[in-house]
């Protein structure tokens, strides 16, 4: 069955398109809301299982309305999640970290907006950041020119290791841990899915985030990448405002 989705959608009508064309079939019914008294009619009658708010400042309405939400007799106990940019869910984690439940920091597209929700309501639980510690990145792709880019772009906040296909990751993941593998779609030798599903079929390391990589945009191929319920995928040529971004979210 579906999960409801409640969503305040504030500046974000293009998300929120993509969200109504083709996430939601998949995954979620979505209903959308604007104001405060809308926000607990909606919560009253469509019991949702998540509530997603797009901020558009941490000091916005909507985030400053959450307390009086949760202390509301229709308030169902749904979490609430939110979604903004790098640095306003870092100055709302800094300030008034237990408005939210779960934050999502932006650019995301749809898909992977709703990846990262599913995995969260799956595990119930958000990782929790050691601020202290460089966050440990695997990089798999055929592709050398990538692999220097997505290094380059990556190695002052994290410790990065590349590799160029994927026979000896399993290896790797043995006697190394990580915290996100960004791994490639389409791949010689041993594909990105045959990878996927030999590191899901691993206990040792099957809960360890992977962010596919993919050149090839068509819908057809993007449902069948999001049918393995990775943590998100990223188009090539990259985008590095969305590498940061996603490699933020789920590291």
């Amino acid at each position: 069955m579906k999960r409801k989705v409640l969503l305040n959608y504030g500046e974000n009508m293009a998300l929120l398109r993509d969200f109504f064309q083709y996430t939601s079939k998949q995954f979620f019914t979505v209903s959308t809301t604007s104001d405060f008294r809308d926000v607990l009619n909606h919560v009253e009658a469509f019991k949702p299982d998540v509530y997603i708010i797009f901020m558009d400042n941490p000091y916005s309405d909507m985030i400053t309305q959450i307390p009086k939400l949760r202390e509301s007799p229709v308030y169902n106990k749904c979490p609430i999640v939110v979604v903004g940019k790098t640095e306003d869910c870092k100055d709302l984690e800094n300030n008034n970290r237990a408005v939210a439940d779960f934050m999502v920091r932006r650019p995301i597209s749809a898909d992977n907006l709703a990846l990262s929700i599913e995995n969260f309501l799956d595990s119930g639980t958000e990782e929790q950041v050691n601020g202290d510690t460089k966050k440990r990145i695997l990089v798999v792709d055929d592709d050398r020119l990538m692999l220097k880019t997505i290094k380059s772009a990556l190695e002052d906040k994290y410790e990065v290791t590349a590799m160029l296909n994927g026979v000896m990751v399993e290896k790797f993941l043995s006697q190394n841990m990580v915290d996100l593998i960004i791994l490639d779609y389409e791949m010689p030798i041993m594909t990105g899915a045959e990878v996927f599903r030999r590191i899901r079929s691993n206990a040792a390391y099957n809960r360890i985030p992977i962010c596919f990589l993919t050149g090839v945009s068509d819908r057809a191929k993007v449902e069948e990448i999001m049918a393995l319920k990775p943590r998100g995928y990223l188009l090539k040529p990259i985008n590095m405002e969305m590498l940061l971004a996603t490699v933020a979210n789920l590291a």
